[in-house]
C-alpha cells in the first residue's frame, strides 16, 4: 500500500492542485492540519479535500480559526485568522471543527499515527536538530507523521521513524516547490518529493488582494545565512 502525506496546505489552492496532479497513483492520501490560514483560497481547500475524503487532522491554524485554540494577539493579522474565519462557509468551518487532533491506522502491517506538531503539543515545532526528538521512541514497523515546521525530515527515533513531509502551501527550507512525500508500506520506504507551480502569478494576485508582504515573499525564499543554512521563518510562526 502506497500512501501520499500532505501538510501545512494553508489555503494555497494553487500548491495543492500542483500536488494532486504531479502525484503518482496511491492507495490514500492524508492530510496532517493546517488546512487553513495565511493565503486566500480556504473554501476551495477545505471542499477539494473534503470531496475527496482525505482523512485530515486539524492544525493549529485550523484549531485558531475554530477557536478551539488562540493565535499570538501580533500573529493575528499575518495569520489571516479573522479574514479566514469571515469568509469560510458554514459547512467548511463545522468540517474544521470536527477534526481529531491525531489519527492511527494500520498498512501493510505499519502502524502510522498523524500528529500536527508532536506527539505532546499542538504548537511546538521538532526540527531537525531538536533536542526533543530524543524523546520520541517508537517501536519497530511504527511511523509517527508531523507537518508544522514547514521542513521536510525524517528521522530513526527508537526502533521506528518519525517523518515529515514538509509543506504544500508554504515552505520554509529554501525551496518553493510545494512538498509532500509518500509511503510505501510493503517496504517501509518514504519518498519525498516537490513540485513546480506558478509562484510569481500567485503572489502577484496577492499583492493585488493587499495580502501580508511577507506573507507573500516567504512563498519564492531561497535565500540562506551566512552559515549556509536556510534561515526559519520565525516572524510567520
Amino acid at each position: 500500500m502506497r500512501v501520499a502525506f500532505l501538510a501545512d496546505i494553508h489555503a494555497n489552492l494553487s500548491a495543492l492542485t500542483a500536488v494532486l496532479n504531479d502525484m503518482p497513483p496511491v492507495d490514500a492520501i492524508v492530510c496532517l492540519g493546517d488546512v487553513v490560514g495565511y493565503y486566500a483560497e480556504p473554501n476551495e481547500v477545505c471542499e477539494l479535500l473534503r470531496t475527496r475524503n482525505v482523512p485530515t487532522i486539524r492544525g493549529n491554524h485550523d484549531a485558531y480559526v475554530t477557536g478551539e485554540l488562540a493565535p499570538h494577539p501580533e500573529r493575528i493579522s499575518a495569520y489571516r485568522t479573522v479574514w479566514t474565519k469571515q469568509t469560510l462557509t458554514s459547512d467548511n468551518i463545522d468540517w474544521l471543527r470536527s477534526l481529531p487532533i491525531s489519527l492511527k491506522f494500520e498498512w501493510d502491517k505499519q502502524h502510522v499515527q498523524l500528529r500536527h506538531a508532536t506527539p505532546w503539543d499542538e504548537e511546538a515545532y521538532l526540527y531537525p536538530d531538536s533536542d526533543r526528538l530524543a524523546d520520541i521512541k517508537l517501536a519497530r514497523n511504527q511511523f509517527l507523521a508531523l507537518g508544522h515546521t514547514h521542513w521536510p525530515m525524517i528521522r530513526h527515533c527508537g526502533e521506528g521513524t518519525l517523518f515529515n513531509p514538509g509543506s504544500v502551501g508554504q515552505p520554509r527550507d529554501c525551496n518553493p516547490k510545494a512538498a509532500y512525500a509518500i509511503l510505501n508500506c510493503a517496504s517501509g520506504d518514504i519518498e519525498f518529493r516537490r513540485v513546480s507551480y506558478d509562484v510569481a502569478a500567485l503572489q502577484e494576485r496577492l499583492r493585488r488582494l493587499g495580502w501580508e508582504p511577507a506573507s507573500i515573499a516567504i512563498l519564492s525564499r531561497t535565500s540562506r545565512n551566512e552559515n549556509g543554512q536556510a534561515k526559519q521563518c520565525t516572524q510567520l510562526r
